[in-house]
C-alpha cells in the first residue's frame, strides 16, 4: 500500500472521505446538529481543516485516498485564530450559525487547553486526525498511515499525543502503544474526551 503526501488535486476527495468518516462523530454532531446541514457543510469544514494541516503540519493519504491522516509538528501543535483564518475558517460562523459556532469555540478551546496542560511544554507530534473510508474499514489503511508517524516520531525520539471523542478508539490506539492519560467531559456540552500519548520507542 503506497502512502503519499496530500496535494491540492486530492484535497476535495480527501475532504469527502473525512466528512463520511466523521459524519456521526460526537463532536461533529454537536457542531452540526442538523443532519441535513452536516451533510452539506462537513466536506467544506474538513477541506479547511486539511488546508491548515497542509500549511502548518502534514497531511498524507493512501494512494487511492481510502485513508487520510493529518498531524501538527513539535513546536506548533496549537494553531492561532489568524492561522485558521488564513486557511479559510473566516466564514465558519456563517456556515455553522452563531449558536453552533459559539459551541464549537468553547469545545475547541477546552480541548486545546487540556492538550496544553497535559503535555506541559513537552515537545511532541499531535495526531490531529486519522480516518479510513467507511467503505474499506479493517483493510489496514489506518495502520499503514499511522506507521509513518510512529516511525518518524521514534526516529526523532518524540512522543505522539492525540485525543478522541469515541471510547472505541482508545482500544484501537492502544494496540499501537498509545496509553490513556486523561478522560474528561467538556463542561456545559457533555462531550467526553479521551486523551492518549505514545512514548517514543527509546522510552519503553
Amino acid at each position: 500500500m503506497k502512502i503519499i503526501s496530500l496535494d491540492k488535486k486530492m484535497q476535495k476527495q480527501a475532504s469527502a472521505v473525512l466528512a463520511a468518516a466523521f459524519f456521526d462523530y460526537p463532536m461533529m454532531r454537536h457542531y452540526f446538529p442538523s443532519e441535513r446541514k452536516r451533510r452539506k457543510a462537513l466536506p467544506w469544514y474538513m477541506e479547511k481543516t486539511l488546508a491548515c494541516a497542509m500549511k502548518y503540519g502534514d497531511a498524507i493519504v493512501a494512494e487511492d485516498c481510502t485513508g487520510v491522516m493529518f498531524t501538527l509538528p513539535p513546536g506548533h501543535v496549537r494553531l492561532t485564530d489568524a492561522e485558521y483564518i488564513r486557511c479559510g475558517f473566516l466564514f465558519v460562523p456563517f456556515v455553522m450559525g452563531p449558536k453552533n459556532y459559539k459551541k464549537s469555540n468553547e469545545c475547541e478551546k477546552f480541548v486545546a487547553d487540556t492538550h496544553e496542560r497535559l503535555m506541559d511544554g513537552r515537545e511532541h507530534y499531535y495526531l490531529w486526525g486519522l480516518v479510513t473510508d467507511p467503505a474499506v474499514q479493517r483493510s489496514g489503511v489506518g495502520k499503514a498511515l499511522l506507521k509513518t508517524l510512529i516511525d518518524k516520531a521514534d526516529a526523532e525520539d518524540m512522543p505522539i499525543y492525540l485525543e478522541t471523542h469515541e471510547q472505541k478508539n482508545v482500544t484501537y490506539y492502544h494496540k499501537f502503544g498509545f496509553e490513556l492519560i486523561c478522560e474528561v467531559t467538556i463542561p456545559k456540552h457533555g462531550l467526553e474526551v479521551w486523551c492518549m500519548i505514545r512514548e517514543p520507542f527509546s522510552n519503553k
